[in-house]
């Protein structure tokens, strides 16, 4: 059928015939592999697809660079064996592959680890792509930019671009997900107004805005009795990412009653 193509041709089993094989082959595999991840895409990682499992739009785009890392890792994985089908008999190659493995699981522990890991995130919802985290092991702290197979990558809080290999994630502390964030406020008063203090306190916690989750506590952490002052801590839990307008808005709240109290108050921010 494809006769008129042999004078074009090089010689069988000659150096040009392999190289021209395998780069045939490599192509097919590469285009098969794409049109799987396609298929994938379309079939089960699509956007109506994951809304009924209630992911959110970062675990969608997580999820499609991970399946496509994983692919493409395939597909070079399948050519290699396929380019090596062309030199080598198959019982051969069987017994190559087993001492391949072998020397692979000696010598490449790391680059296994950290495949590994690639496929565990694609399993587990850790972070996303966007999530701000802080990566324990590695005292890394940022925004996650990348996941691949292999490699995540961070950018730091100071513009620095981390690469950490997936097989080293092991502590994630991931800050996206927070629930609430500490809005506390220390103040300073003196001890012969402590009365007109509680008394503004517990007027700012009985209506301490829609941001606020929990009923503020009052404490004093030294608990020292008869100082000239006394030192006092409003703790307070925002909602996420809210904190630093809640604790402006108390202390601005706060300053205002003190003054009207005749209490002489210094406030100071706390985390």
């Amino acid at each position: 059928m494809f006769d008129w193509l042999q004078p074009y041709l090089p010689p069988a089993n000659s150096i040009a015939y392999y190289l021209l094989r395998g780069t045939i082959t490599f192509l097919v595999v590469a285009v098969a592999a794409r049109t799987i991840s396609i298929v994938i895409r379309r079939a089960f990682l699509s956007n109506a697809q994951l809304l009924r499992h209630n992911l959110s739009e970062r675990r969608r785009t997580t999820l499609r660079a991970l399946v496509s890392s994983l692919t493409n890792g395939l597909a070079i994985l399948i050519s290699l064996f396929l380019i090596l089908g062309m030199f080598v008999q198959p019982s051969a190659l069987f017994t190559f592959l087993g001492l391949f493995s072998a020397g692979l699981g000696f010598s490449a522990r790391p680059y296994v680890s950290d495949f590994l890991g690639g496929i565990t995130l694609l399993f587990e919802d850790q972070f996303a792509l966007g999530d701000k985290v802080e990566i324990g092991d590695r005292q890394v702290v940022g925004c996650v930019e990348r996941i691949s197979l292999r490699m995540t990558y961070i950018r730091g809080e100071s513009g620095e671009l981390w690469l950490v290999p997936n097989g080293d994630i092991r502590t994630i502390r991931n800050f996206t997900r927070g629930k609430w964030s500490p809005a506390s406020i220390k103040l300073t008063v003196p001890t012969t107004k402590l009365d007109e203090t509680m008394v503004v306190l517990h007027q700012i916690i009985s209506d301490p805005g829609d941001d606020v989750i929990e009923t503020p506590e009052i404490i004093s952490e030294d608990g020292e009795i008869g100082a000239v002052t006394t030192t006092i801590t409003l703790k307070v839990k925002a909602r996420y990412s809210m904190a630093p307008a809640v604790r402006e808005r108390l202390i601005t709240q706060l300053q205002a009653a003190l003054t009207e109290h005749h209490v002489l108050a210094a406030d100071e921010n706390r985390e």
